[in-house]
């Protein structure tokens, strides 16, 4: 029998597949994008030549105090690549370290540790400018700004809100709720107040009356007619950041593509590289899916893990089996993503509790559930079995234990697509 292997990112090391030649579909990976040749000019260049906009250095002067708004820990962006850049293009434009400050765009995940920091920034970085984690939930560090014409309370980062110049940056990629990651995400949820974001990510739910469930416009690459993502634009625009650097990542984790320029359009163009980049058209649904998130930090938590499953589960059949190899070191990521899970047993409880209360992971846990509603789960990682099984998963403790469950569940000849970074491309059925 032809075996074919794998070696799957788990975390920060790698775990093997071994899987029977003719189980195999298909091994669904974004083209071949090559890296660029120097990351550092590869910034610089785009920083220079930018789309839509002045290069930097004419759209700021001495005197203007500085926000560069970056990404936190569980965003691979190439932080340590494009902080550098910007901060010497701003010295060499009459901008002193002292008038830059660096906000660390955490949303409601939890702040860092100074070996974080300095794992995504350098210690470089860390000593020249003021590197500040923003925290949602303190409304005195907070500024309100208006309502959106969705209802949403805008609530930012005060030192965003007070800066002369905010510069935001980030890694485009394919969300299963904002449609794209990056671009204005920076600034909602990026800087924004725990309300403000709850509220705007609300926006992804189907209103009762009109069937419950998701909005049917939310979902990878849907932009235009996405409520949440319409809403996440009105609030970025109220902050108006002066400049944006975003990069886009191969499957290696390097640097295919910078666009930067003004937020808008240098965002629309790195949307349209992501789209060539990682969309994989196939021809026919699989039985079973294997499906690596691609490594740390896409597989943090199972909460950023499940963005894998969202990705790829439409070109799954009804009633099949997912294999999700995602290490999670810190466990689920969040107790309302677990309880929304555990503790309300039926879709309508779930329901009725995220339009009494809605938080991001309550939304995030409820799209669990309806993709464990149609489809079966496997789960491999570090997590508690007894919490996996809880929530309606299988535990399994490597590759080949996955395996032989996908085999129980159904039968020897099952075909299944390997996806091995799962959490960036997105497959569409075709034909």
């Amino acid at each position: 029998m032809k075996i074919k292997t794998f070696n799957l990112k788990y975390g920060r090391g790698m775990m093997t597949l071994k899987i029977p030649a003719k189980n195999v579909l298909g091994v669904l990976k974004a083209r071949d994008v090559p890296a660029v040749p120097d990351e550092k000019e590869a910034v610089v260049e785009a920083v220079r030549n930018p789309i839509g906009s002045p290069p930097l250095s004419g759209l700021v002067k001495k005197g203007d105090s500085v926000v560069i708004i970056a990404s936190d820990i569980t965003r691979s962006v190439r932080n340590s690549r494009v902080i550098p850049v910007l901060l010497e293009e701003l010295r060499e434009s009459g901008i002193p370290y002292e008038d830059i400050t660096v906000v660390v765009a955490t949303g409601t995940h939890r702040g860092h540790t100074e070996q974080e920091l300095e794992y995504m920034f350098g210690r470089e970085v860390l000593g020249r400018v003021r590197v500040v984690d923003h925290n949602c939930r303190d409304r005195e560090s907070l500024v309100y700004l208006g309502t959106t014409s969705s209802g949403t309370p805008v609530w930012v980062n005060r030192l965003v809100a007070g800066a002369d110049k905010v510069i935001i940056t980030g890694g485009i990629v394919y969300h299963s709720m904002a449609g794209f990651g990056g671009g204005r995400k920076a600034v909602c949820p990026g800087v924004s107040g725990y309300e403000t974001i709850q509220h705007n990510h609300k926006l992804m739910l189907n209103p009762p009356d009109k069937g419950g469930g998701i909005n049917p416009f939310v979902g990878p690459g849907r932009v235009s007619d996405n409520p949440m993502a319409q809403d996440m634009a009105e609030i970025a625009a109220m902050v108006n950041p002066t400049f944006m650097v975003n990069v886009i990542l191969n499957d290696e984790g390097k640097i295919a593509r910078v666009v930067a320029g003004d937020y808008r359009e240098a965002f629309k163009e790195g949307c349209r590289s992501v789209r060539e980049f990682f969309s994989i058209e196939v021809e026919k649904c699989a039985d079973a899916l294997i499906l690596s998130c691609g490594g740390f930090p896409k597989d943090i938590d199972l909460y950023q893990a499940t963005k894998a499953v969202e990705n790829c589960q439409g070109v799954l059949k009804d009633g099949g089996v997912i294999v999700l190899v995602a290490e999670c070191p810190e466990g689920v990521g969040n107790g309302d993503f677990y309880r929304i899970i555990k503790d309300f047993p039926t879709r309508r409880m779930r329901e009725e509790e995220l339009w009494r209360e809605f938080t991001i992971a309550k939304g995030v846990g409820y799209m669990l559930t309806l993709t464990l509603e149609r489809f079966r789960v496997v789960l491999v990682s570090k997590l508690d079995a007894g919490m996996v099984s809880e929530m309606g998963m299988v535990p399994a403790a490597d590759a080949s234990l996955a395996l032989q469950i996908v085999r129980n569940m159904l039968g020897e000849d099952f075909r299944a697509y390997v996806v091995p970074a799962a959490s960036t491309v997105v497959p569409v059925l075709v034909g």
